[in-house]
């Protein structure tokens, strides 16, 4: 089928204009990734609308808002590296971060004050991490306190039977975004007032 010689013209014409403004639009792109500006000849030119002309009022500094407050979390874990990967992890994303090296540390840390979250290492000396969930679901004021463990267990299936009324297990090395995800969701939908003397 043949186009006339009118329509062709057309087409010519209309694939030139768009090849033209599609070069346009190139160079633009690359001068502003270089950091240049466009001669005003080659800026497209629009008529003012009445908004445009109007007078504008002084622009209003954007009201900052409000961070919700930073929850506390206490990370148990025997391991000084494990501890300080979480520790950046969680400071990282705006949480205040409490350390203990062991279940019998965490005790004494949850006897003084209320934390949003435990996250704990299940492998620990003195008191592994399935005796201290097992202490604070059997205690008024940390039965309600969610709780993720992180372990390199082997068997990992069996330790999280050990201790099935938490919240979660993570296999180590854990994937950042998803453990940060998964806290962020678990601190979201619990009321826990932040750290203060009991």
């Amino acid at each position: 089928m043949t186009l006339p010689l009118a329509d062709a013209l057309l087409l010519i014409g209309l694939v030139g204009a768009c090849a033209t403004l599609l070069l346009a639009d190139l160079a633009d792109h690359r001068g502003r990734r270089l950091g240049l500006r466009r001669p005003a000849a080659a800026r497209a030119v629009t008529a003012p609308t009445p908004a445009a002309t109007a007078p504008r009022a002084p622009a209003r500094p954007a009201a900052a808002s409000p961070l919700p407050p930073a929850a506390d979390l206490l990370l148990v874990d025997d391991s000084a590296v494990a501890r300080a990967k979480l520790r950046r992890l969680f400071e990282g994303a705006g949480y205040r971060v409490h350390l203990a090296v062991d279940g019998v540390e965490a005790l004494a840390l949850l006897a003084k004050g209320r934390y949003a979250m435990m996250v704990t290492d299940l492998e620990m000396p003195r008191m592994d991490g399935v005796a201290l969930i097992g202490t604070c679901l059997a205690q008024a004021a940390t039965a309600r306190m969610p709780i993720i463990a992180v372990s390199a267990h082997e068997n990992l299936r069996a330790r999280f039977n050990a201790c099935r009324d938490i919240c979660g297990v993570h296999r180590k090395p854990w994937a950042d975004d998803i453990l940060l995800s998964h806290v962020a969701a678990l601190i979201g939908t619990r009321t826990v007032p932040a750290l203060a003397p009991c």
